[in-house]
């Protein structure tokens, strides 16, 4: 049985959880163990550099207590993977940030993908992301509907995701999209009715490729992120 374990950001309450573990473990492979946890301390949302700067220490804490529990792989549950390079160097288990597990398989569907990010505010963060991934060249564009992280279900924000798709394709050259937020999971079927290129979930892709590194006995290299001792 692999068991993986999901860290949220912010205080989520009993019921959102057991929604997301629930819908998470439709999408699992079958063997493997969901486990949902979220931090205790710091903001609701990513939103800003600042917010993982205090969501951090949390974030810290979850991964580090999921090692010790015996989770095979650990996932932020956050497109802007917060301190990734960090949380490597703090656990010996892998650790998958959500957006670069959807950005890795996005170069692998097309040359060239857009972000459908949340906030105008968030731009600069992908951003940055991206070319400390080594991906500028295979970004096409950040669309933004700027929108609310717990706003972005309802149906205004659903057009506007269609909206910027469209533009992503048709003005900016995507082949591919990527979602900037996980949760915006249940609006997928809506949103790929309306634009004919994949659209890659980052909740999906962080989960494949948790179970994928764990099936064959890898994790991050300590070469890049030795650890330390905390």
């Amino acid at each position: 049985m692999v068991k993986i374990r999901i860290i949220f950001i912010g205080h989520k309450e009993k019921e959102f959880l057991a929604e997301q573990k629930k819908y998470r473990e439709s999408i699992a492979f079958p063997g493997t163990n969901i486990e949902i946890a979220s931090i205790k301390e710091g903001p609701e949302t990513i939103e800003q550099n600042l917010d993982e700067l205090l969501a951090g220490p949390a974030i810290l804490q979850e991964v580090k207590r999921a090692e010790k529990e015996d989770a095979h792989a650990v996932i932020v549950d956050c497109a802007l993977d917060p301190v990734l390079s960090a949380l490597r160097e703090a656990v010996n288990i892998p650790v998958i940030g959500a957006g670069q597990a959807a950005y890795a398989l996005a170069i692998t569907l097309g040359d060239r993908f857009s972000i459908l990010a949340p906030l105008k505010s968030l731009i600069p963060c992908y951003r940055r992301r991206i070319q400390e991934y080594g991906l500028l060249t295979h970004l096409a564009s950040i669309r933004s509907i700027d929108f609310g992280i717990l706003d972005l279900l309802s149906h205004e924000a659903v057009r506007a995701f269609i909206h910027e798709g469209k533009l992503a394709i048709e003005k900016d050259g995507a082949d591919t999209l990527v979602l900037g937020c996980t949760g915006m999971s249940p609006v997928i079927p809506n949103l790929q009715r309306n634009l004919d290129i994949p659209i890659v979930d980052p909740a999906i892709a962080a989960i494949a490729l948790a179970q994928t590194l764990v099936k064959f006995g890898l994790s991050h290299s300590k070469r890049s992120f030795p650890g330390k001792d905390i």
